[in-house]
């Protein structure tokens, strides 16, 4: 498939951040009248609600209203055909969309949650947004069109040194304990600060901003990270190139922040070891 050209990078991108902003809406009424949701388990620590889907379901409508021959991955309805919950990854062309990320938080009546919302060509990221309904923040950004929040251009910190670094980190029943622990260790030892927004998307884009100099999960999925890996790259930022199913079904290990601290924080912490 030819490369895409900005004139459609710019078509789909508002209609990404349409949708997500009309999602962000949707999530916030359900998060104002949460007592009402049932709530399922998909795993441990693993939830959902009636929220998730109906949320999904309105940006999947957005999305055909504009693209009605594009394929959409979701984290609640897979690809809703033959390819059903596919991971995406290389040499995926079609939307990969997260309703609810940080639906731990937004079930617990903490508002920090988002609508995370892609677009890949042959794999390659070409529009990601991320809308926080919360905070009134969307972040976006297109391929080589640099990374965006509410209109104002974000760049990533100039932070080079673990010691003077504040990084996200994530943590999850669906890795070992030791992987976290060993981790964590090696970044307090070598002085950086730590955060676990418990939300991959909201701390990918405050990467983006300058709020995190870097973030890191030992496991998350294809919808957590699609839109905020590119929102890091377009605001000079870089990350290791996350390939789902490497570490598990659908999975990978996420690495995103400023390029000065990306080697360090690979070789000081033992990422691909296991």
């Amino acid at each position: 498939m030819s490369a895409a050209s900005p004139n459609a990078d710019a078509k789909r991108l508002e209609t990404a951040r349409r949708a997500a902003e009309e999602a962000g809406r949707l999530a916030r009424r359900f998060f104002e009248n949460r007592e009402a949701l049932l709530i399922e388990t998909k795993g441990p620590q693993d939830l959902v609600s009636a929220a998730d889907r109906e949320v999904e379901e309105l940006i999947r409508g957005e999305i055909a209203r504009d693209f009605p021959d594009d394929r959409v991955l979701g984290e609640e309805f897979g690809t809703g055909g033959a390819g059903d919950n596919e991971a995406g990854g290389d040499g995926a062309t079609g939307w990969v969309v997260d309703p609810i990320d940080g639906t731990q938080n937004f079930l617990r009546g903490i508002p920090q949650f988002v609508v995370s919302i892609a677009y890949r060509e042959d794999g390659v990221a070409r529009v990601g947004v991320i809308h926080d309904p919360n905070a009134g923040e969307t972040f976006w950004a297109t391929a080589g069109g640099g990374a965006f929040r509410n209109g104002t251009a974000i760049r990533v910190t100039g932070a080079a040194w673990l010691e003077e670094a504040v990084v996200g980190i994530g943590h999850s029943p669906r890795h070992a304990p030791e992987i976290f622990n060993r981790t964590v260790t090696a970044l307090i030892e070598a002085g950086a600060q730590t955060r676990n927004y418990c939300c991959a998307a909201i701390q990918l884009a405050y990467v983006a901003d300058g709020r995190l100099d870097a973030t890191w999960d030992p496991y998350l999925l294809d919808w957590d990270v699609a839109a905020g890996m590119l929102i890091v790259r377009e605001a000079g930022g870089d990350g290791v190139p996350f390939v789902p199913g490497r570490k598990g079904p659908h999975a990978d290990t996420l690495i995103a922040g400023t390029p000065g601290l990306l080697e360090q924080f690979r070789s000081r912490t033992r990422m691909f070891d296991d």
